[in-house]
């Protein structure tokens, strides 16, 4: 009788380890499928920020600003148009 009880405690045991065993395994699955989605958004993020930079520096170009400028209506400003002021002392307040 008691043999008989020690041995469906163990196969309770074996079963709940294997059923264990398989729930980490397809959690592992699962974490691994998001590692991979998330290291593929990274290196598109990466390639995006890459583009950005050569788009920022090809519009910080003195031509691309004044081509943009013009394209607004904006014109150099006219010597005859512009008055300057005295230069101001640092810390100077009037």
């Amino acid at each position: 009788m008691i043999r008989r009880l020690g041995l469906w405690l163990l196969a309770a045991l074996l079963v709940a380890s294997a059923l264990g065993a398989i729930t980490a395994q397809h959690r592992a699955r699962g974490l691994f499928v998001d590692l991979e989605r998330e290291q593929q958004r990274a290196r598109q993020l990466k390639a995006e920020g890459e583009r950005l930079k050569v788009e920022l520096a090809r519009a910080a170009q003195p031509a691309a600003v004044e081509a943009a400028a013009r394209a607004q209506g904006l014109r150099p400003a006219d010597p005859a148009h512009t008055t300057t002021l005295p230069a101001q002392p640092a810390g100077e307040v009037r």
